[in-house]
């Protein structure tokens, strides 16, 4: 029997894209075993994380891209779509990007 699919739709769309006409994104694999669970039990990559090329949450000079959407990892590895060139809106961004992953997202412009 296949594994079922199940996605988690959490409250209104927020939306990190400045210029939403502009980006290109990728997807990336988020590896479930190197997230944190809440106190929920719940896995969840808030959208506007940012993410090495392996799919763990960073914040240095490993950064690859943006997430575009939140992810729920709960139960398992799931591929995200991840900004990698576009003008992304700092103020959705869920962790200030540090001056070395400003410098490893060559591609992005935070506004």
């Amino acid at each position: 029997m296949s594994k079922q699919l199940i996605r988690t739709i959490f409250g209104e769309k927020k939306n990190i894209l400045a210029v939403g006409g502009h980006f290109i994104s990728v997807p990336v694999k988020i590896d479930a075993t190197v997230i944190v669970a809440d106190v929920a039990g719940k896995k969840i990559v808030p959208l506007g994380s940012i993410v090495d090329k392996n799919g763990k949450v960073v914040n240095d000079g490993t950064a690859f891209g943006i997430t575009y959407n939140e992810i729920d990892v709960t139960n398992g590895t799931e591929a995200v779509s991840v900004v990698i060139h576009g003008f992304v809106d700092g103020s959705q961004l869920p962790v200030a990007p540090s001056a070395t992953a400003l410098t490893a997202l060559k591609q992005i412009t935070i506004l």
